[in-house]
C-alpha cells in the first residue's frame, strides 16, 4: 500500500470505529465548568446528556474503598456526553476526554468534516478552560473489520501480512485465532491486535490498532495526534495487501 493510497478516501472503508482520547489528572472542578464548555462546542455537538457510570472494583476491599472516595457518590462516575448530528460522540469525565465515531471517512480530508478537525474543535476550548500544562496520555485507536473472503490459508496470506501464526495453524482448521503485540516504536507506544471472527464461508479479520504517548504538553496535543495517526496508518499499510485495497475501492453493492 503506497503513501498516496494511505490518504485515499475509499467508498468501502474497513475502519468501523475511530477514537481519540486525552487523559489528565483527576479534575474535581470539571462539573462546575462543563456548562461553559458545552456552549463553546454546541455548534458541533448539539445533543447532550449526563450519564452516571458505576465503577466496578477488583482487588482488596481497602483499595475499592479508597477509589470510591476519590470518585465520590459511592463509586459512581459522571460522564457528560455530547453528540453531533453525524454520529460523532464527545465524552468527558473528571479524568479524560474522548472523541469517537463509527462513521469515519478520513482523518484529514474534508476540512470541517475530517476527524482531525473535530478533535481540534473539541480540545481547543477544553484546554483553554482547564489550563493543564501536561496531558497524562494522548491516544488514537482504529478498529477495522477486514474481509476474510474464504477459509483458505493461501488466499488469506495473499490478502494480509498478518501476525497470526498461520505457519502453524491452518485457517481451514481453526475456529478462532487472535494475537496481540505491544511495542515501543520510535515516536510512540503501539498495540497491534488481530482477531478472527469466522464463519463456514470466511469471516472478518478484526484489526485493532492503538497508538499513544504519555506526558504530552497540552500545546502539542494536535501535532502528537498527527504522529499517532501516522503510526497507525503506516501499520495498516504494512498489514493489508492489494486485494484488500481493491475491496475498499469497490463501491458497496457493486
Amino acid at each position: 500500500m503506497s503513501e498516496e493510497t494511505a490518504h485515499e478516501v475509499f467508498p468501502s472503508p474497513v475502519v468501523k470505529t475511530v477514537a481519540f482520547e486525552v487523559r489528565f489528572p483527576n479534575l474535581f472542578f470539571i462539573e462546575t465548568r462543563i456548562g461553559e464548555y458545552q456552549v463553546q462546542v454546541m455548534k458541533d455537538f448539539p445533543q447532550s446528556e449526563l450519564l452516571h457510570k458505576r465503577l466496578m472494583f477488583i482487588g482488596p476491599l481497602e483499595n475499592a474503598q479508597e477509589l470510591s472516595k476519590q470518585s465520590g457518590d459511592m463509586g459512581v462516575e459522571k460522564v457528560w456526553v455530547f453528540k453531533s448530528t453525524t454520529g460523532t460522540k464527545l465524552e468527558i469525565t473528571s479524568r479524560n476526554l474522548v472523541v469517537s465515531s463509527e462513521r469515519h471517512s478520513s482523518y484529514k480530508h474534508g476540512d470541517q468534516n475530517s476527524f482531525r478537525s473535530v478533535i481540534q474543535r473539541a480540545t481547543a476550548p477544553f484546554f483553554r478552560m482547564i489550563s493543564i500544562p501536561v496531558a497524562l496520555r494522548v491516544g488514537v485507536r482504529y478498529t477495522n473489520e477486514c474481509p476474510i473472503f474464504d477459509r483458505n490459508t493461501e488466499r488469506f496470506i495473499g490478502c494480509y501480512n498478518s501476525i497470526l501464526p498461520l505457519n502453524r495453524f491452518r485457517l481451514e482448521d481453526v475456529s478462532n485465532m487472535d494475537c496481540a503485540v505491544v511495542t515501543n516504536l520510535e515516536k510512540c507506544q503501539f498495540r497491534h491486535l488481530e482477531s478472527m471472527k469466522l464463519n463456514p464461508n470466511g469471516g472478518q479479520l478484526i484489526l485493532d490498532l492503538d497508538a499513544w504517548m504519555e506526558n504530552v504538553p497540552s500545546e502539542i496535543v494536535m501535532p502528537t495526534t498527527d504522529v499517532l495517526h501516522e503510526a497507525i496508518s503506516t501499520n495498516f499499510r504494512n498489514t493489508v495487501k492489494q486485494p484488500i485495497i481493491d475491496f475498499m475501492r469497490t463501491p458497496k453493492g457493486a
